[in-house]
């Protein structure tokens, strides 16, 4: 019989099928000593680097531990999961062990050796500060952003201060006059759950830059050329300002 992707990976195949998903390919593993020791190796053929990194990032969750054999890559006490080129690869173990990590990893590198691929396409990462940033949180959201339907591919990285975070994103559209478009699309659905009501800034001179209270929380954005950006769910709105100022100069300059 045939298997689905929905039926190989238990019903969740939407946001993969949305990513651009072409084909997966999985082989299970055992050892000849304990074949309830097992691992299955998955890869998915994304089509196109970026929507290998789309379904890498959506699928990240918390607490999991940056690993550095490629570019984009994680693990957790029983897997390892990464984004090479147009794949996006999950091995998997039967059992939780620490130190079964070390042999996914010795098996992807031999993986990557023996499989060249482009890398990523995200030209979004060179305007983004990478002072404070946190590496491990780069996230593509493919749509719906923020819960404005029409805000798609953005780009997001998460800053840490003195133990408070904060989101921000950045993205390239086709044209000055989509991004800012979309930028007075967003505007009109944030009115919709806090008025119409904008904040002065202190500290940020952006031109356009609008500030939003959202229920005690901060969003700022911005446009730039064919860029639209800014800080979402700033705890602290001198902390979101300063924030989006090197955002800004980062857009404006991004060689420095």
């Amino acid at each position: 019989d045939q298997i689905t992707l929905s039926d190989k990976i238990d019903g969740k195949a939407d946001g993969y099928l949305q990513a651009g998903f072409v084909r997966l390919a999985t082989r299970r593993f055992a050892k000849d000593s304990n074949q309830g020791q097992w691992f299955e190796f998955y890869v998915y053929d994304m089509g196109a680097p970026r929507n290998a990194f789309s379904v890498y990032s959506s699928q990240k969750r918390d607490g999991v531990t940056q690993q550095d054999f490629t570019e984009f890559a994680y693990s957790t006490e029983n897997a390892l999961f990464f984004a090479y080129g147009r794949l996006y690869i999950e091995i998997i173990s039967a059992v939780e062990d620490p130190s079964l990590v070390k042999g996914l990893i010795a098996m992807a590198e031999g993986f990557i050796r023996h499989q060249p691929a482009d890398s990523a396409e995200l030209p979004e990462l060179k305007f983004l500060p990478s002072e404070n940033m946190d590496r491990g949180s780069i996230s593509l959201i493919s749509k719906n952003g923020f819960g404005y339907d029409k805000f798609d591919n953005i780009i997001t990285a998460t800053y840490k201060f003195d133990g408070r975070k904060m989101l921000a994103f950045i993205s390239i559209r086709e044209t000055e006059e989509n991004a800012n478009a979309l930028a007075l699309g967003y505007d009109d659905t944030l009115s919709e759950f806090v008025g119409k009501e904008r904040l002065r800034s202190e500290k940020a001179h952006i031109p356009g830059l609008v500030i939003a209270d959202v229920f005690g929380e901060y969003e700022m954005f911005f446009t730039k050329d064919n860029i639209i950006a800014g800080i979402h769910s700033a705890p602290d709105k001198d902390l979101g300002e300063e924030l989006a100022v090197k955002l800004y100069e980062k857009i404006s300059k991004p060689g420095k």
